[in-house]
């Protein structure tokens, strides 16, 4: 199934970044995170503040480079925004 969140931008799991060591740094531009009903999320202060990539992955079968904001996700392990 497929929803569309309105994702602007490609999030990444903390857990899946450490378990395949991907390595991450510091986002040169922070900005403050929300979630649908406008409340702030419950991460490193709700700011976004490390990244990975660019990184290549495949998606049914094509090799895309993308980069991912790392944060807490629920159940999903990353999500793909589109701009």
């Amino acid at each position: 199934m497929l929803i569309d969140s309105r994702v602007t931008r490609n999030h990444i799991l903390p857990k899946v970044v450490e378990r395949i060591g991907l390595l991450y740094r510091q986002k040169e531009y922070l900005y403050p995170l929300t979630i649908i009903l406008g409340d702030r999320i419950a991460y490193r202060e709700s700011i976004i503040n490390l990244k990975i990539g660019p990184i290549q992955i495949t998606i049914k079968g094509r090799p895309v480079r993308m980069s991912f904001n790392i944060l807490p996700l629920g159940q999903d392990k990353a999500i793909l925004g589109m701009p």
